[in-house]
């Protein structure tokens, strides 16, 4: 059973910090964009270090075209064990070409800042900043707890290396696909306009032998 807003503004406070009823939307909790992100670079090796932006409140995180990013929010999630959450985000931000790829649930007795991956499916690029409102967490009551088969990960605190490492240096982004096909076009571009001009000094040279042999006649 999905918890209602009036019930996550009573009790929200024990399960999400910082807890603000004011950020309950219906019957989910608005969390905002922590302060760190990590954007992958195209063309650089995404596992070097010091690729993390450490941010201030509503500084900008630009993610281009084709990228991806990893966006942990500023609430810490502390889910007991009858407890499951379901998240997204806002559709402000996947109107604007960004998609979630981090999965869409939380695990009953999750402890940590939630990690959204997103990649940036859209032709522009989009601009999120620290402290923006953008993603949505539903919490559902289990029937009892599940303690048994508990999470046994630690939950994030911070984005770390290996996740970075996941991160691939190129994709198949449509700002991508079509620089690669104006390279190919300018290249057979090239080829077809040498073959031409090669093609009327042959035929030059062919007639002008011609002419020469009939002179000689």
């Amino acid at each position: 059973m999905f918890l209602s807003g009036d019930i996550i503004a009573e009790h929200g406070a024990a399960w999400i910090t910082p807890f603000d009823p004011e950020r309950v939307d219906c019957a989910a909790y608005t969390m905002r964009v922590g302060d760190e992100a990590f954007v992958s670079p195209e063309g650089r090796d995404t596992r070097k270090p010091g690729l993390t932006q450490r941010l201030h409140q509503g500084a900008p995180i630009v993610i281009p075209p084709g990228q991806f990013a990893f966006l942990p929010t500023r609430e810490f999630i502390n889910l007991p064990h009858d407890l499951l959450g379901f998240i997204n985000m806002k559709s402000g931000l996947k109107n604007s070409g960004l998609v979630n790829v981090s999965g869409f649930h939380v695990d009953p007795g999750y402890s940590g800042k939630l990690m959204f991956a997103v990649f940036n499916a859209g032709p522009q690029t989009v601009t999120v900043r620290c402290d923006q409102p953008a993603f949505l967490i539903w919490l559902a009551r289990l029937d009892q707890a599940t303690k048994d088969y508990e999470r046994k990960k630690p939950g994030y605190r911070e984005i770390d290396t290996e996740l970075m490492g996941l991160i691939p240096t190129e994709t198949a982004s449509l700002n991508s696909l079509n620089r690669r096909i104006d390279h190919l076009a300018r290249q057979l571009y090239y080829a077809t306009s040498g073959v031409a001009v090669a093609g009327a000094v042959i035929g030059a040279t062919i007639a002008a032998l011609i002419a020469t042999a009939l002179s000689g006649n």
